[in-house]
């Protein structure tokens, strides 16, 4: 008699305990939002996307220092064979002085004029500067202004994807910890019925293959709770690797794992990350398109010339200059054409590329909300399920006592309300899959809106 009260308020204390809240536990360990943090913090994934990020906004940066002025200093020795020089012809200068001959004239040597030494040494200090480049650089700046806004958002999805994976790793822990009390609970009503099986067997009430059949079923409990305390292990590493948090630390995660409501008539996919990615890529991709076309532009440069060394110079070589210039390509071979057709067929593919992604994210969309309208359901069944079989177990009990079923009858009631509870755990946590990728189709999934 003192088995079967024990026996009935486990039943009892079990029946208020399906909420899986586990016994003694304290909440004081990690969220799953500190957990987030910690691993976007550490993602090599995330950092390397923000080095390219400021890849691309130093290219931005470069296209606007083509206005800068290049100053360069220069110097050069040359050796001529000889001199440049010039020859004077020879004049004849006429003389009228006594005792000279009429028609006397005098014809002095001059020697050539040394124009430049064959011997020439420069320096000097030259510069040119950018005035108009046919609007190119501002076309190209705001080309990659446009491809680092795409490459930030790309930022968010990996953002969203840790999100999606530490939650699902965190719930798993959960799950397996919820899943344990129920075995633990299976495990002390079979103990108990061992103590009862074990008096009636001294009394030949029942046979030693009865007494068996429970311990083959207590072997079965302990396999399963090794298969958890494996799988808590592989998970506690993962979350290790994930955020350098001590395994330790992440030891004392025990969480409850609840129904997670949330509102499901948002069902536009416009604020995904990925569409925002590709609306920016096809912006940058439109800009260059244009900075092609001012290829067709002249460009208007400043330039300068100072000699540092002008010992050497030519009678004709100035010692400074300054000067205005345009350059205009009027034909270069058709290279800038072909970039042009290029660059065309990329805006076709970031705009055909777009499209496909709003498609197929559209129908994603529906999915997740079929998905999640169907876990919902199931939760209810899975909850009717377990009502059923909680009163089934409570009748086994019950006619087992009274000798009106056998060891079999009784342990398959254990059995069936043992498989009805951990079906109802995993309804809880499928659902909760179903609401985060719910959230993340419509991208509306953030760090605080996760439960």
């Amino acid at each position: 008699m003192k088995i079967k009260t024990l026996k009935n308020s486990l039943f009892i204390a079990c029946f208020l305990g399906m909420s899986f809240v586990s016994f003694g536990q304290s909440n004081n360990f990690l969220s799953r939002s500190e957990l987030i943090k910690k691993a976007i913090d550490k993602s090599y994934l995330i950092a390397n996307t923000n080095a390219e990020i400021n890849k691309t906004r130093i290219d931005r940066y470069k296209t606007y220092q083509s206005y800068l002025p290049n100053i360069s200093i220069n110097s050069s020795y040359t050796r001529l064979n000889d001199d440049i020089s010039m020859t004077l012809p020879t004049l004849k200068i006429p003389v009228s002085l006594p005792g000279l001959p009429p028609g006397f004239a005098l014809e002095p040597s001059i020697p050539p004029i040394v124009l430049q030494n064959k011997n020439i040494f420069k320096t000097d200090v030259s510069a040119s500067m950018l005035l108009f480049s046919g609007l190119k650089v501002p076309l190209l700046s705001k080309a990659a202004y446009h491809k680092e806004l795409a490459e930030g958002y790309m930022i968010e999805k990996e953002e969203i994807d840790i999100m999606l994976e530490i939650t699902d790793y965190y719930d798993r822990l959960a799950l397996l910890d919820q899943s344990l009390i129920v075995l633990n609970d299976s495990k002390i009503r079979l103990d108990e019925e061992t103590a009862f099986a074990e008096k009636a067997y001294k009394v030949g009430l029942i046979s030693a293959y009865d007494l068996s059949k429970i311990e083959i079923v207590k072997q079965e409990l302990k396999a399963k709770q090794i298969d958890i305390d494996s799988k808590r292990k592989m998970i506690i590493s993962k979350l290790n690797q994930m955020t350098d948090i001590s395994k330790e630390e992440l030891e004392n995660i025990h969480p409850s794992l609840e129904i997670w409501n949330i509102d499901i008539s948002n069902t536009q996919v416009e604020s995904r990350t990925e569409l925002k990615s590709l609306k920016e890529a096809i912006y940058a991709t439109d800009y260059s398109k244009k900075a092609d076309l001012t290829s067709y532009m002249p460009n208007v440069f400043a330039f300068s010339k100072k000699e540092l060394y002008t010992k050497d110079l030519s009678a004709l070589d100035p010692e400074w200059y300054v000067g205005v210039g345009l350059r205009w390509n009027i034909l270069d071979g058709g290279q800038n054409y072909r970039n042009m057709q290029k660059t065309k067929l990329d805006l076709s593919i970031a705009q055909n590329n777009y499209h496909n992604t709003l498609s197929l994210l559209q129908l994603n969309m529906e999915k997740s909300q079929y998905e999640l309208e169907e876990m919902n359901q199931l939760i209810n069944v899975a909850s009717e399920k377990k009502n059923i079989a909680i009163k089934g177990l409570k009748i086994s009990i019950k006619q087992y006592e009274l000798g009106l079923s056998n060891i079999t009858e009784r342990l398959a009631a254990e059995t069936d309300y043992q498989n009805a509870c951990l079906e109802y755990i995993q309804s809880i946590y499928q659902q909760r899959i179903a609401c985060t990728k719910f959230l993340e189709a419509n991208g509306s999934l953030t760090i605080d809106k996760i439960n």
